[in-house]
């Protein structure tokens, strides 16, 4: 039988999961007897060996960053060149306080146009060119690792909002007529930076999303925004739920399977 690492909580099921390492973690309820999970996992064993081939070829297909010139970084599905310029002077640190622009993000509707900036972060999307340029004092991979994340966060600050208030009044006006309680508010939300959860809903109505998502195609970022939206309605998975979802975006299924397929590409490296 596969070896297991296990965790038991107030959950009323059991579930498995495949690390990139191929650890097999098994979550089960308090009460349940540990002949029953040793029962559970023996009957996956088959489905276990496949998600761990699955899991390796997963791990062959990334990109092993390494934080210097030339290394590619996606955005929205598009790939970058990263290019990194040295500050030359304290000098021209102070001139890059006010000067330098940051294009962030591009409507699809309104392509060209950019819909903000942020004048002191070092990061520079050049679209037209395919280059993500950062402009450090220094070009140690560590601090370009860190200046591309606080990056992407302040993108996501902005486009996660954006993608939600298109989306909201979709999912509310539906909901009205198929949830018994309607929709619920949103109250607050919040990027972070997760490796197993690209979303998520309270039941205040606080939305929580993986800013790593912008390294996805758009549709990718837009199916997590109304799968967690459609949960203001419905706070389960019941067939309701995925009703809805399906209501907004047919080809949800599709976009469940790329994130099973590739979620694990959009992790760098720790």
């Amino acid at each position: 039988m596969n070896k297991y690492q296990l965790t038991r909580s107030s959950r009323k099921s059991l579930s498995i999961c495949i690390e990139r390492d191929g650890t097999v973690r098994v979550k089960a309820p308090t009460w349940l007897p540990k002949s029953q999970i040793d029962q559970f996992v023996q009957k996956k064993s088959a489905w276990i060996e496949q998600k761990r081939t699955e899991v390796r070829a997963l791990e062959q297909r990334r990109i092993s960053h390494t934080f210097q010139e030339g290394d590619r970084f996606a955005f929205l599905g598009q790939e970058y060149r990263l290019q990194i310029r040295q500050l030359l002077s304290q000098k021209e640190d102070s001139r890059m306080e006010i000067a330098l622009e940051s294009v962030i993000w591009e409507s699809p509707a309104q392509e060209g146009s950019a819909l903000g900036s942020f004048a002191p972060e070092r990061a520079i999307l050049r679209k037209n060119e395919k280059i993500l340029s950062v402009t450090l004092p220094s070009a140690n991979a560590s601090e370009v690792k860190a200046q591309l994340e606080r990056w992407y966060l302040l993108q996501a600050k902005k486009i996660f909002p954006e993608r939600v208030a298109v989306f909201y009044p979709m999912v509310a006006k539906l909901a009205s007529a198929a949830a018994p309680n309607g929709i619920g508010a949103v109250n607050r939300i919040t990027i972070r930076s997760q490796k197993t959860r690209w979303g998520s809903c309270s039941s205040k109505g606080n939305l929580n999303f993986n800013w790593r998502l912008l390294m996805a195609p758009l549709d990718i970022l837009d199916y997590v925004v109304v799968h967690e939206l459609c949960h203001l309605a419905y706070l389960n998975h019941s067939p309701q739920f995925w009703q809805l979802v399906g209501d907004i975006l047919p080809d949800y299924s599709q976009c469940r399977r790329w994130l099973r397929e590739n979620g694990m590409l959009l992790q760098w490296e720790e």
